[in-house]
């Protein structure tokens, strides 16, 4: 049914009335892709960790380098082009993100040294911190914020996915082909990718709308968002959100945001630390517990499937029940994290389902708190707000390699690595609980602010 709008057009009230459309889903569809594989290339590496140490007679310790340096490239993308998405454009930075990525993955397969591997994976870290973060703040400015935490579950179930295939891709491709396989698959895909989505992404209606001079732009895009209205041909759109002057990052921490936002980003780093501690080193040291090389690779998909049934429950009851969900996800976590040192040594059928439950409390917790990135921020800061958090947080994820390459170098026992693990989820459930003390004011305080445009 066609009804007629007035010549004020609230963005706001058009997106939050919306069913879920044909528009909405193309847009979920093409983010749940670039997550998914996005998800593949984080866990690449690890995955071909195993086989590249044996090839090049690498010292275990001396290769968590290459872990922690493509994450710190990832920080520095979450962090710098995060910032630039808030100013040029969501759009440019998701494509230039998985571009960027899906070069120097490619390039990994060609690698013959540490230090090749090392620079390589440092920039491809780079394209994907810059557009994980990005395609989440995309996502959700299509979204009515009822919904919102659901949509960003949906989008890490999708790089869960990616990243639990890419364990069952390297379990088929290694032993057939070799390690370079799985970096073949993890780069050619990202750059076809990236070439497709410069003509099916459309940019954030929201910021198209607060940078001004972008009518036709915004008028396009609602008309096929909400078919059912009738935009007259002079509608002025008006946003109520403002767009202040500075660097957005400042904004952080102003009108009371600095609790949430220091206490977001302990969050962050204790949480990746145990996640990365896991998922980097997982398949490695059940392989160094004597289990055979498939079932640990396949153990370290089901670690990150576990994480996509767990990250679409958890936001699921996010959206109901509240951040205490999220902090459960974390208590949760902590014994079946040091289950996993145990069941290693009794049986496989005993690890597999331990390990599932560990990636569905520890990984699906970690998405639920990106649900709460990806919404206690306004729009104006959303991307910033997003990419700080998930760039700070890999400090924690550069130190969870590090650390677990130091004390298997010390041949700790195995059952102890796993309590190394565990201390920072329970950490992080403290954090998380201080996030959820923050006034809900602070997440979205929008002022009124009409932004004049007008439709060709």
């Amino acid at each position: 049914m066609e009804m007629s709008q007035s010549k004020e057009v609230d963005i706001e009230a058009l997106i939050e009335g919306q069913k879920f459309g044909w528009f909405r889903a193309w847009v979920l569809f093409w983010s749940c892709v670039l997550m998914f594989f996005e998800g593949y290339d984080m866990q690449a590496t690890a995955y071909a960790a195993p086989s590249i140490i044996q090839a090049w007679h690498i010292n275990k310790a001396n290769f968590g380098s290459v872990f922690g340096l493509g994450l710190f490239g990832y920080m520095i993308g979450a962090t710098l082009l995060s910032n630039l998405a808030d100013r040029i454009g969501r759009k440019p930075v998701i494509i230039g993100g998985a571009f960027l990525f899906g070069v120097f993955t490619l390039a990994t397969a060609f690698a013959s040294s540490l230090s090749a591997l090392l620079a390589l994976r440092f920039i491809a870290g780079i394209g994907l911190g810059g557009s994980i973060p990005t395609v989440i703040a995309l996502a959700v400015e299509y979204t009515p914020s009822r919904r919102r935490a659901r949509i960003i579950s949906v989008l890490w179930v999708g790089y869960a996915i990616g990243g639990a295939t890419g364990g069952f891709v390297a379990a088929r491709l290694i032993p057939q082909f070799g390690w370079a396989s799985v970096f073949y698959v993890g780069g050619i895909v990202p750059i076809a990718l990236a070439a497709v989505l410069t003509f099916t992404l459309p940019e954030s209606v929201y910021f198209l709308a607060l940078t001004r001079n972008r009518s036709k732009k915004v008028g396009a895009i609602l008309a096929r968002l909400r078919p059912d209205v009738t935009l007259d041909g002079d509608a002025q759109f008006v946003v109520r959100e403002e767009k202040p002057s500075g660097i957005p990052v400042a904004a952080l921490f102003t009108d009371g945001r600095a609790r949430m936002t220091l206490s977001l980003w302990f969050a962050y780093v204790t949480s990746l630390l145990g996640h990365y501690f896991l998922t980097s080193w997982l398949p490695t040291v059940l392989v160094g517990a004597g289990v055979p090389l498939a079932h640990a690779v396949i153990a370290g998909g089901l670690l990150v499937g576990g994480g996509a049934v767990g990250g679409f429950i958890t936001c699921w009851l996010l959206d109901k029940r509240g951040i205490t969900v999220v902090a459960m996800s974390f208590v949760l976590a902590v014994p079946l994290i040091l289950s996993i040192g145990a069941a290693a040594g009794v049986s496989v059928f005993l690890l597999m389902p331990t390990v599932f439950a560990t990636g569905a409390c520890l990984i699906g917790g970690q998405m639920g708190l990106n649900a709460v990135s990806g919404t206690y921020y306004p729009t104006y800061i959303r991307s910033s707000g997003t990419g700080w958090a998930n760039g700070v947080g890999r400090i924690g994820s550069i130190l969870g390699p590090a650390l677990g390459g130091v004390l298997i170098s010390f041949n700790v026992p195995t059952s102890q690595l796993f309590i190394f693990a565990a201390v920072p989820a329970l950490c992080c459930a403290g954090a998380v609980y201080l996030v959820g003390r923050a006034p809900a004011a602070v997440a979205r305080a929008p002022q009124v602010a009409p932004v004049h445009q007008r439709t060709a």
